[in-house]
């Protein structure tokens, strides 16, 4: 009798998944506490970008003279401190390679914020602090922004190894939490194109932008057609992206954007209360529309368009809706277009390849015309 050789079972981050038989693989490589952990430093860094930022926007003044690593600098390093942690700890459970081969985008966001925060502070020495404006824009601040963006998206590249795999709940969550706090950051740094924090006194000092749909200025009506698309093509962007690579649990969308929708209520208040219904129904329908398939594009396209209906009418319903039909049903129209738009692009990349059925030459003088 032959004998048979059973194969050895992988340890460390690649060993499966208890329930899952060897050889398919897991919907992760990583147990939920390591994602965890990370998400936890993940939400320091964010916050002490957050605060560092909006310092710098309207109270620049106040940062003369600040040790480096005080205030809201050392709240936004010790997050990246606490990655670097997590990343250590995991080396030396499972060994030097697990981090870059578990989690290689949280390791390239480590390095990166180490140089971001590194000529941060070679460009305060040489130039001074940045204010409004330049806060967002400069070389050493948007290295920290790649540095963390990289951060934010490693538990989203560790849950969504696909394609359409389904994810359990747990991870499901932690899916959630990091792509809220993606959109954030990347709302922060578009600040001039977000409706999270029109309005706020993160604008202190400046212009401070009105909700959509209530001011009849020529610019309000430009930046509120901008912001509407922007908007739009960032949100069905992270739902497709996602959804073309896995499947998470009902809900999820509504916990994501539901999530979200307390921003502009943090950083504004009770008058941003129809943006935030409007995020909510956004997080609905892309749950009713994508729960066990890759979403069809116009299932994006009406998940977006829902988003700003709603924000109109909620508008409309306490009175201060002052755009015309024109306006507001153009947005409603456009945002749908956007999020068809995206939802096809994504479609079509994602799509498997065909395979090209090549006729067969007839052989030579068989009377084949």
């Amino acid at each position: 009798m032959a004998q048979v050789r059973s194969r050895p079972v992988p340890e460390g981050p690649d060993a499966p998944e208890p329930g899952v038989p060897a050889g398919r693989p897991a919907s992760t490589r990583l147990a939920p506490g390591w994602l965890l952990a990370l998400m936890v430093a993940n939400t320091v860094t964010a916050i002490g970008l957050f605060g560092d930022i909006a310092r710098h926007v309207s109270l620049a003044a106040t940062l003369e003279g600040d040790a480096f690593l005080a205030g809201w600098h050392l709240v936004l390093y010790g997050g990246v401190a606490g990655g670097a942690l997590v990343l250590g700890a995991l080396a030396f459970v499972h060994g030097p390679a697990a981090p870059w081969r578990a989690l290689p985008a949280a390791t390239a966001g480590v390095a990166v914020l180490t140089l971001g925060g590194t000529t941060d502070l070679l460009w305060h020495e040489a130039y001074g602090v940045e204010a409004a404006f330049q806060a967002l824009v400069s070389p050493p601040h948007l290295l920290i922004f790649a540095g963390l963006v990289m951060l934010m998206v490693a538990p989203v590249a560790a849950v969504v190894e696909g394609p359409s795999r389904p994810v359990d709940a747990v991870r499901s969550v932690v899916l959630a939490l990091s792509l809220t706090s993606l959109l954030l950051v990347v709302s922060l740094f578009t600040g001039y194109l977000t409706p999270l924090v029109g309005g706020s006194e993160f604008q202190a000092g400046a212009y401070q932008e009105p909700l959509i749909g209530t001011s009849l200025l020529d610019y309000d009506i430009s930046r509120g057609l901008g912001v509407s698309l922007w908007f739009s093509a960032l949100i069905s962007l992270v739902v497709v992206g996602v959804r073309s690579r896995a499947a998470p649990v009902a809900g999820t969308w509504t916990l994501t954007f539901g999530l979200l929708g307390l921003a502009p209520l943090v950083a504004t208040g009770t008058v941003t209360l129809p943006l935030t219904f409007g995020l909510v129904t956004f997080g609905l329908v892309s749950d009713l529309t994508a729960t066990r398939r890759r979403p069809h594009p116009l299932a994006t396209g009406l998940a977006a368009a829902s988003l700003w209906a709603v924000l109109f009418a909620g508008v409309a319903g306490r009175g201060d809706l002052i755009w015309n039909q024109e306006l507001w049903g153009g947005v409603v129209t456009s945002s749908f277009l956007v999020g068809a738009a995206v939802g096809a692009a994504l479609r079509w990349i994602a799509a498997p390849t065909r395979p090209q059925v090549v006729a067969a030459e007839a052989p030579a003088g068989d009377g084949t015309p």
